[in-house]
């Protein structure tokens, strides 16, 4: 087959348009499902429900209808890996991955400043007008909503806006090329299980292949039986919203270890369990360990009293700072150490960029990568030193913010947790490293306002890039898939003019605060409540420092141990993540639970009866992702609010 030919059956004409159709489609459902409906979060993590739904929709409904008509209207397989890789990373982009909390947290100090927190005095001098609006009523406006009559200021916007949208879109560039320079050591050479990937890959098996109608995955009765299952329970509970005929079945609850120590929360979350039975073994194993191993913890410091101060932002939620700054240190250790054990893959593409060589099925020449990290890594040096911060933070937070989502972008192709963030994102280090002193109210303005390209983790643009290469290598012949890179630029530009559109469109039409509580009055004030508390009370750095070491102490331990000794059945990477917020709070119960059924079933019915039930596990995460999907749009007709399925 020509180069030519794979080209046309991969990154087509039709594929672009139709996905790039589909995440304008997203871009305003989903800011709609979270500030209208107020239901399940549809873009929130790393595999988005909606992208799934819309794939679904599109090979299981779309696809058999096509077919019909005529074999060549059918989309090829390698055309539906284009669209639903447009829609995975089309989808970072709004609400949660960026313009949910972008257009508050940079007008939050404006608008909530009081004579009590004296934010006017601490934060609004600093801000840039590179950087926020300036103009005072068309900020008020934002969260309270227009007058009559009366259009969007978008001339009040137009500067920062243009300077955000610059500064994310060489941000998610480097985030990309850093992926395409990992993808052959993780892909290749590890040969990570990607567990995310499975089911987008099942929908759309067998569309190159055999010439039936519906393909083989929704064709199989067991996967229905797993769809059915969330089905039929989202569906009793949802009713139960409009009529007491039906009596919720409970899927939540919470587990009291004993008195004065905190609860432990735990859902039947169905998708993660599917999910988890896809991930190895061990790695489930040790997700569910060292959970519990922290809950220990907590236990006996808070028996003991041992505390070393105040939580910090962007930090493990419920787990203390502990085990937060416990697990901040076991995921710097594991960052550094998947950087050196990928130095020869490096090295190799190093090579081949000097030299001008292509690649070997890249989708982007390893010359392109190279120069795209480097210059945009200087790009955002640059950016965020112009914008008031010191050279040494600005590198700072560049550097960790790049080595967080290395960490998590692992994490989620190994474990497949939807959901994943890291235990601690820099600027809450930075914060407490330096102190108020050191840094200045600028400095701490700056890493305030970074809460909106590195605030919410569990969505992030290289978990995207990485798990859409994967789907690339996965299909065979990447020479068809060389024009990905303009796909996804696309997808990206069309995510965020229309969600930041629409979001506009929606807060002065009703008042941001009238919107919702989260994105219009916790996220804005988020940042700089903290920079205020850490201000006006600096703590001691080094209990933190030296809870740090010691959890880089034990990842250390692990690692050795894990490469020494193949019985050794802990896997190190459900030590930094096992007691973040989303692990503690929605998966870890789910995961124990997958982790069981797959042991048994390996046990006593071998590798056979794994593959033959994987299906079943599939529909459930499919049944849940297109139930939640369902009754976003039912209760959206109908005018009910706060019916959240899915939230992981």
């Amino acid at each position: 087959m020509s180069e030519a030919v794979a080209l046309v059956r991969g990154v087509t004409f039709r594929a672009v348009l139709i996905g790039a159709l589909l995440v304008a489609v997203i871009s305003v459902v989903s800011p709609w499902a979270v500030l209208v409906v107020k239901g399940s979060q549809l873009t929130s993590n790393a595999i988005p429900i909606i992208a799934v739904f819309l794939l679904f929709a599109v090979t299981a409904v779309a696809q058999p209808i096509l077919r019909q008509l005529s074999r060549k209207l059918a989309f090829r397989r390698a055309e539906l890996i284009t669209v639903y890789v447009m829609m995975l990373v089309g989808s970072v982009v709004v609400t949660t991955g960026f313009t949910g909390t972008f257009l508050s947290v940079i007008t939050g100090a404006q608008y909530y400043a009081t004579p009590e927190n004296n934010w006017d005095a601490l934060f609004v001098p600093n801000l840039s007008e590179w950087l926020s609006p300036t103009d005072t009523r068309a900020v008020r406006l934002f969260y309270e909503g227009l007058p009559k009559g009366m259009s969007i200021p978008w001339e009040a916007w137009a500067t920062p806006l243009a300077t955000w949208i610059t500064f994310i879109l060489v941000f998610y560039g480097v985030l990309f090329c850093l992926g395409v320079l990992l993808r052959g050591q993780w892909v290749e050479n590890e040969r990570l299980s990607f567990p995310l990937t499975k089911l987008p890959l099942a929908m759309v098996e067998d569309e190159d292949g055999e010439q039936t109608i519906i393909g083989k995955l929704f064709s199989n009765k067991i996967m229905w039986l797993g769809f059915a299952i969330p089905l039929l329970l989202h569906t009793w509970n949802s009713m139960g919203n409009y009529t007491d005929a039906f009596q919720k079945i409970p899927v939540v609850g919470n587990l009291s270890i004993m008195q004065g120590v905190p609860v432990v929360p735990f859902r039947l979350n169905l998708p993660v369990i599917g999910l988890a039975y896809l991930m190895p073994l061990n790695v489930a194993f040790s997700m569910w360990f060292f959970f519990l191993i922290g809950q220990v913890q907590r236990m006996v410091l808070a028996r003991i009293g041992i505390q070393i101060g105040t939580g910090d932002i962007w930090t493990s939620g419920g787990a203390g700072p502990i085990l937060s700054y416990q697990q901040a240190g076991a995921m710097m250790v594991f960052v550094a150490f998947l950087l050196w054990t990928a130095t020869p893959h490096i090295r190799g593409l190093w090579r081949q960029a000097v030299s001008g060589q292509r690649g070997a099925g890249e989708v982007l020449a390893p010359r392109t990568a190279f120069a795209g990290l480097i210059l945009g890594g200087i790009f955002m040096i640059t950016w965020l030193t112009l914008t008031g911060m010191s050279f040494y933070v600005s590198v700072l937070l560049t550097f960790g913010s790049l080595g967080a989502f290395v960490g998590l972008s692992r994490v989620v192709a190994e474990a497949g947790l939807p959901g994943a963030q890291t235990p601690m994102v820099p600027q809450a280090f930075i914060t407490r490293g330096f102190g108020p002193e050191v840094l200045g109210l600028k400095n701490m303005t700056g890493l305030g306002l970074s809460t909106v390209w590195i605030g919410e983790t569990a969505a992030n643009m290289m978990n995207a890039v990485v798990h859409s290469l994967k789907l690339v290598t996965d299909d065979g012949d990447r020479r068809r898939y060389r024009g990905m890179p303009i796909a996804m630029a696309v997808a990206v530009v069309v995510g965020l003019a229309g969600s930041i559109w629409f979001t506009m469109q929606m807060a002065y039409t009703h008042g941001g605060i009238n919107l919702h509580n989260w994105y219009y009055v916790g996220a804005p004030k988020w940042p700089f409540d903290y920079m205020t508390s850490v201000y006006n009370a600096p703590e001691p750095f080094l209990p933190r420092l030296g809870f740090t070491s010691i959890g880089g102490g034990v990842m250390a331990l692990l690692l050795v141990l894990r490469h020494r000794f193949i019985w050794w059945p802990l896997h190190p990477i459900g030590f930094p993540i096992a007691n973040t917020y989303t692990i503690m709070s929605y998966g870890w119960f789910a995961i124990f639970l997958a982790w069981m059924v797959k042991s048994i079933v390996l046990r006593y019915g071998g590798i056979s009866t794994y593959r033959a039930l994987q299906p079943f596990f599939l529909g459930l995460i499919l049944g849940e992702f297109s139930t939640a999907c369902m009754w976003v749009f039912i209760d959206g007709w109908f005018g009910f609010e706060g019916n959240m399925i899915f939230n992981f």
